[in-house]
């Protein structure tokens, strides 16, 4: 193990006690062997913290939204290598391993994923765009940030290091929404060194309720989003939406949950400009 650099597995969370384990089982069942696991919790009322401490996560306390938790994270951990892993993935048992076999080449590393559950109407959605937007993987423009629908996943500590601290300070505590694609954004100014690793994660997908609640928010974040520098990021999939739709049946399904998202988050954007139209005038 002394020989192994320290992986850092970075994972931000609030109010996720029913997929967290799942997230921490892919974490601690990985075949290399020197990781450490941090998980910033935004002061999640149900049992999230719990669990994380019974996989001897090092729990951290996190005062802002989703783009802090991350540089929380970031800040907290102690290895060259970094990890961003959500509550709802999973790893497979050998990324790790076979990511930082690769990192003499690369500076990040997109993990490509798949879906771990497709039998409900909604998760069979996003098993579908998954089909779409996966065989565009590693091809020209694919990973390019303000076009491509990929984000990396596993950094070398330096190009964060240099990423968090070109974001204006003032976004980092209340961004939820694009938090990810923003640091990868200032990343790839950092350097343009970034390889994709195939089979590498899962992703636990919503029902109706967890789909709503999260783009509902999402679109709540957006309002600042747009008004900033990184307006143009909120157009990042477009160029990778209908065009490569095929198989058709898959293509309308991407399409349709592209749909579905997009008038949610546009009623997160409307309640919030409501919101500030009455304390405007009130």
């Amino acid at each position: 193990m002394d020989n192994l650099p320290l992986v850092s597995i970075t994972i931000p969370s609030y109010n996720s006690e029913k997929m967290i384990t799942f997230c921490l089982e892919g974490a601690v069942k990985q075949t290399y062997s020197n990781i450490e696991i941090l998980v910033s919790d935004s002061h999640s009322t149900d049992g999230t913290r719990d669990i994380a401490a019974s996989y001897h996560a090092r729990v951290i306390l996190c005062e802002g939204k989703l783009l802090a938790a991350r540089y929380l994270g970031y800040q907290e951990s102690k290895g060259p290598y970094i990890v961003f892993v959500d509550t709802d993935q999973i790893l497979e048992p050998t990324a790790i391993e076979r990511a930082v076999s690769l990192m003499n080449d690369y500076d990040m590393l997109v993990f490509e994923t798949q879906s771990y559950n497709t039998e409900w109407f909604i998760p069979k959605l996003h098993g579908a765009s998954k089909q779409i937007i996966n065989a565009r993987f590693g091809k020209p423009g694919a990973f390019d940030p303000t076009r491509g629908p990929f984000l990396p996943r596993f950094f070398k500590r330096e190009i964060l290091e240099k990423a968090f601290a070109a974001i204006p300070q003032e976004l980092i505590p209340g961004t939820i929404h694009p938090d990810h694609a923003i640091i990868y954004y200032e990343s790839y100014k950092v350097s343009q060194r970034v390889g994709g690793l195939r089979n590498a994660m899962y992703d636990i997908e919503p029902d109706w309720r967890k789909l709503w609640k999260t783009n509902f928010r999402y679109g709540a974040s957006l309002r600042s989003i747009k008004k900033s520098y990184y307006g143009n990021l909120l157009l990042r999939k477009m160029e990778f939406g209908p065009r490569f739709g095929r198989p058709i049946v898959s293509g309308l399904q991407t399409l349709l949950l592209a749909g579905i998202i997009k008038v949610i988050q546009r009623m997160g954007i409307i309640s919030v400009s409501a919101r500030n139209s009455r304390f405007q005038y009130s």
